[in-house]
């Protein structure tokens, strides 16, 4: 009994008497009373007294264990959390162990089941000495450190406890951020999506030779491993022999380093950074390779340069096996009045067509303020193969028209707006193709428009004005400028159960023309009256149908036109074409798009819409609707001499339906028929099922007519579009689209796909069969390798599979259903 009293009574004299000569501006230092022999006081919280003045005092703690081996043992128990800290005082210090010992002013000792607490910070031991002049603990045995959600297990460390500072023998580590919350008007998750990859915690674990700590954020490894992968399946790692991670900039960096996968190294990284979070940092993205059958084997290593907050370059190197080096570029920035991007793609030879091939665009869009706002979108491409021959993309290679416009608009005026604009096309003409040629559309060069519109004039009474001035160049055809003044006037009665709109207008244009091809007057002058009269009511009852409530409406709709007849023969075709015919064009004031040509028109559209209402959500279960138009007269004015006239009094039928079949289920048909024939023009059906996220299926049947003379270049079509995206076992996915041309009896689009979802990396393998024009057919292989916070190698198939499958979602920004690991 002697030694433990005298040991008590020296833990008591060294703590009574703690100075304050150099101490004053640490944080306060607490014992635990059981230390002391003393049972546990009642809570209470230290005083707070600034320590330049006076002592940090002793606090009693407000609650401990009934036994010191207890709380050490509770503490270290295997996979159990640490026990709650004990009330101190901000800063404040806390030791406790089983045996203490110190000096005054200078250090204390803790031994067996030590621990010291400090706010988030708490550090374990077999023993801990901490030096209070330079607030140092050095830690030797079964060491552990606790600070937030970052742990570090090892033999030995020395860590500044304020400062976060220090450096740890032979860690074991464990390092996590949360993730970002959803950004504004983010769409919900849908059912079965866990958290995007962007919003999941950042977590990082591995172990080192050695670790130096550098402040809150900020670790410095020696021959260290790090991966996302959980500690007992480490299914990549990146080794290297200096690693740093940076949280506060969210960036790792990796010297004389290696990837490795499920044991076997698959690169080698002399150096390399790669993301921790979302923030961006100029250096090395992960390359990308692939193969097709257009370009060979397929290696693109970017380089991304982050220029500031606002605006990024990104600068490609790509060899292609068969055609030879390219480089490419894309450079954007946004700012609160202007944001764009600009793209070029160059070959400076291309081995297989013997020349330098290029495309490139620029977009840009610009606010100047007061009302003033201009957009560039200038686009080119060296010559008309050039994405047959080097693109992915089936709405690039079928284009035939790229985009030349430049426009300035001014909407300062209230109830007028201003636009002016030039517009030009490149023309991609290919006589490879078999194809007819592309007819070469009309310059702009200008187009002057003044739009107004008043609603609210006396009498409810409202007005309208479409005005226009454009000249027209071409290199071959006739040229001339065109001026259209189209002023309206209606009176809308309108109600909550019905509307009744009549309106009158009339369309004067000018013509100022230089013929070459066409004989006739230099300048027309065409005036024409235009009068509708557009009028519908809504009736609503409450209906059940499957023992489900509804609201059920029924909506009629009738429409006037009356346009008289002007010989417009003369008058060339500079911009003018057919609409397409659909519900939203037999409700137009004319069949012709552009303002060469006005249909004579004295006829009425009826059509009719019935939706069934979910009364508690407003969602709608079903849409139907059925239209027609009657004409009262012959058509007389022709697109041009060889179109012949329209006959009949009734155009063709539309019906169209939507229907939610299952909370899952969507069905959507549209159909036009005519009756004049007696055949069906268009028809389309589609259904989609789509339960949770990365599951959708979906099935369209595509048909239209063949009207076309040309018996080589048919206008009709008829297909099948299946798509999908699924899980077949285990963590494995499959994806794919069969897109078939049954006229042709040819595969205009394939996609088929696995994925593979292993938490910590996914596996993506992709091939692709494209047909680009009626002898050209594109295959692509694409392998990717993902790993989670680390990039990727290999050719991400990600673009395609979002522009090909309706749906289509990245299986690691969902849960997997079919694994047992709440992790995945």
């Amino acid at each position: 009994m002697k030694p433990r009293t005298q040991l008590r009574f020296l833990s008591i004299a060294l703590f009574a008497l703690w100075g304050r000569a150099s101490a004053d501006d640490l944080p306060p230092f607490v014992v635990s009373p059981a230390l002391l022999g003393k049972p546990p006081a009642a809570r209470a919280v230290p005083r707070t007294v600034a320590p330049a003045v006076t002592p940090a005092p002793l606090a009693p703690a407000s609650s401990a264990p009934a036994t010191p081996k207890a709380s050490a043992a509770g503490a270290r128990s295997a996979g159990a959390s640490p026990a709650p800290a004990p009330v101190t005082a901000p800063g404040g210090t806390r030791i406790t162990a089983d045996r203490v010992r110190g000096r005054q002013d200078v250090d204390a000792v803790a031994e067996g089941s030590a621990t010291l607490l400090r706010d988030s910070t708490r550090v374990d031991a077999d023993s801990l000495h901490y030096f209070e002049l330079t607030d140092e603990v050095e830690a030797t045995g079964n060491v552990r450190v606790l600070r937030g959600a970052d742990e570090m297990t090892g033999p030995h460390a020395r860590i500044k406890v304020q400062e976060q500072s220090g450096v740890f023998d032979s860690p074991s580590y464990s390092i996590s951020r949360p993730g970002r919350g959803p950004r504004p008007g983010q769409a919900p998750l849908l059912p079965g999506q866990s958290l995007p990859v962007s919003q999941q915690p950042i977590n990082g674990h591995g172990s080192a030779d050695s670790l130096v700590l550098e402040g809150e954020n900020q670790f410095r490894f020696s021959n260290a491993s790090w991966t996302t992968c959980k500690p007992s399946r480490p299914d990549w790692y990146l080794q290297a022999k200096e690693l740093d991670l940076d949280y506060d900039s969210e960036v790792g960096e990796a010297r004389h380093g290696s990837l490795w996968f499920k044991g076997v190294p698959v690169a080698y990284l002399p150096w390399a950074d790669f993301p921790l979070g979302e923030s961006r940092k100029s250096g090395l993205l992960s390359p990308t390779f692939g193969t097709s059958n257009k370009v060979g084997f397929d290696l693109s290593v970017p380089y991304y340069f982050n220029l500031a907050p606002n605006y990024d370059d990104t600068l490609t190197t790509r060899l292609m096996g068969r055609r030879g080096l390219q480089f490419r570029n894309e450079a954007r920035y946004i700012n609160p009045n202007y944001r764009g991007i600009t793209y070029l793609e160059y070959m400076p030879q291309d081995q297989v067509e013997g020349r330098s091939r290029y495309v490139g665009s620029v977009r840009h869009d610009h606010n100047f303020g007061g009302g003033w706002t201009s957009n560039i979108n200038f686009n080119g491409v060296s010559d008309p193969r050039y994405f047959i021959d080097l693109s992915t993309r089936l709405a690039l290679t079928s284009q035939v028209n790229l985009l030349r416009q430049g426009s300035v608009t001014y909407a300062g005026g209230g109830w007028w707006t201003a636009t002016g604009m030039l517009q030009a096309f490149q023309t991609l003409d290919d006589p490879k193709t078999g194809a007819a040629p592309v007819s070469i559309p009309y310059k702009r060069l200008p187009q002057l428009m003044l739009m107004a519109n008043r609603p609210d004039l006396p009498g409810g009474t409202a007005f309208q004005l479409a005005s226009e001035f454009v000249a027209f160049s071409h290199p071959t055809q006739d040229e001339g400028r065109r001026l259209t003044l189209y002023p309206q006037i209606s009176l809308p009665l309108q109600t909550a159960a019905f509307h009744f709109t009549p309106k009158i207008g009339v369309h004067a244009t000018r013509y100022e023309l230089d013929r070459r091809v066409s004989t006739g007057d230099n300048s027309i002058t065409r005036t024409l009256p235009i009068l509708s009269v557009d009028s519908g009511v809504t009736f609503e009852r409450d209906a059940t149908f499957g023992g489900r409530d509804f609201v059920q409406t029924l909506e009629p709709r009738i429409y006037y036109l009356y346009v008289p007849y002007r010989d417009q023969s003369n008058i060339p075709n500079f911009d003018t074409g057919f609409y397409d015919f659909n519900f939203a064009q037999i409700f137009a004031e004319n069949v012709y798009t552009g303002g060469d040509r006005i249909s004579n028109a004295n006829q009425i559209t009826t059509a009719v819409q019935s939706r069934l209402i979910d009364p508690a959500t407003g969602a709608e279960t079903l849409r139907a609707a059925l239209g027609q138009r009657y004409y009262l007269v012959d058509q007389r004015v022709t697109l041009n001499k060889d179109t012949p006239a329209r006959t009949g009094k009734q155009a063709d039928l539309l019906a169209a339906l939507g229907l939610n079949l299952a909370p899952k289920t969507t069905l959507d048909t549209a159909w036009q028929y005519n009756p004049r024939d007696n055949w069906t023009e268009r028809f389309n059906f589609g259904v989609r099922y789509q339960p949770g996220y990365a599951r959708t299926l979906g099935v369209s049947w595509r048909y239209r007519r063949n009207y076309s003379t040309d018996a080589a270049n048919p206008n009709g079509f008829r297909d099948i579009d299946l798509t999908g995206q699924w899980p077949l076992w285990g963590n494995w996915y499959g994806v794919g689209r069969y897109n078939r041309n049954l006229r042709d009896h040819r595969l205009t689009q394939g996609i088929a796909g696995v994925e593979y979802n292993a938490g910590c990396w996914v596996f993506r393998g992709v091939v692709q069969h494209l047909t680009t024009s009626a002898t050209d057919v594109t295959r692509a292989f694409f392998f990717q390798l993902e790993f989670n916070g680390a990039g990727s190698l290999g050719s991400s198939p990600l673009n395609v599979l979002r522009r090909s499958v309706p749906g289509y979602n990245r299986i690691n920004d969902g849960s997997n259903p079919f694994s047992s690991d709440d992790d995945f």
